[in-house]
């Protein structure tokens, strides 16, 4: 199989000779999808191990459903001509096998279709899961970042304020005890400064928040959340700047979540999520006069 990022030429004739972005270069990582665990015996992020998302394992199966998955969501490979299995497998060096393996995981995630006659084609992007952890991360590293920032930022801004009430009107006393934890890692990952271990711990917080909600719906998103945090570098938590004020927030959070108040906590949330960017352009203040 060609090297992931080998630079070359699309042509109407080759389809699949495009630049594929290698995403072990960009130094991002993609958080669990799974739930998060605590024990409060150190002070270091903790996250479980994330599974391959669909079929995303090593060897030639996971590279190929990575390299053609970008490929899609970069719309470096469009609906004008079906996917043809031969052609994927002699472009990339792989068995019949291992090219119809993946489009199936890739059919899975809404990316393409298999009809008789028809054969495997692109779907439009209004029938992907975007909630795909591994979609979310295409999209994070490919033209459609931006677009995919502002959608992320605008569920955050609808679900989280909402689970940080519900959360603080819970009795957890143990996720009280890790957020402030958490807030103890980001204070000294501004000291040094360490943004990566910053936005991990910052993925966790909020993590943490949604499932302990007490919503099962809630709680599903909070793997999905936590991930697209993550492969966006923190960029979509509205903390990418480190700083003392930020770490304030998030405490002043933790601190409403530990004395039950409910409305206090939804108010904290929102004046975290209010430093991000986006909230000028989404939410402009209101005209005087």
């Amino acid at each position: 199989m060609p090297t992931a990022g080998a630079t070359t030429v699309a042509s109407p004739a080759d389809p699949y000779r495009v630049p594929v972005a290698d995403l072990s270069m960009t130094g991002t990582e993609t958080l669990p999808t799974q739930h998060y665990a605590w024990d409060g015996s150190d002070l270091e992020p903790m996250r479980a191990p994330r599974k391959p998302g669909g079929g995303r394992g090593r060897g030639l199966h996971g590279q190929l459903v990575q390299q053609l998955g970008q490929m899609i969501v970069a719309g470096e490979v469009g609906a004008e001509r079906p996917l043809v299995p031969e052609e994927i497998g002699q472009r990339f060096e792989v068995s019949r096998t291992v090219v119809r393996e993946s489009l199936r995981v890739l059919e899975a995630k809404g990316l393409v279709s298999a009809r008789p006659n028809v054969g495997t084609r692109v779907r439009p992007v209004a029938d992907w899961n975007l909630l795909d952890p591994d979609i979310i991360e295409w999209r994070a590293c490919g033209p459609q970042r931006d677009a995919q920032r502002r959608e992320l930022f605008e569920l955050r801004w609808g679900i989280e304020p909402l689970a940080a009430h519900m959360a603080a009107c819970r009795n957890h006393p143990d996720v009280v005890r890790r957020l402030g934890e958490v807030v103890v890692i980001m204070q000294r990952s501004v000291a040094q400064p360490d943004p990566m271990t910053y936005s991990r711990a910052d993925a966790e917080f909020h993590g943490l928040l949604l499932q302990v909600a007490g919503n099962r719906m809630l709680e599903h998103l909070a793997g999905i959340v936590a991930s697209a945090l993550q492969v966006s570098g923190g960029h979509t938590a509205g903390c990418e700047h480190l700083s003392d004020a930020s770490v304030a927030l998030h405490s002043r959070l933790v601190d409403a979540v530990a004395a039950g108040d409910g409305e206090g906590a939804e108010a904290a949330m929102r004046s975290l999520l209010a430093v991000h960017p986006e909230v000028e352009r989404l939410f402009p203040a209101p005209r005087e006069g």
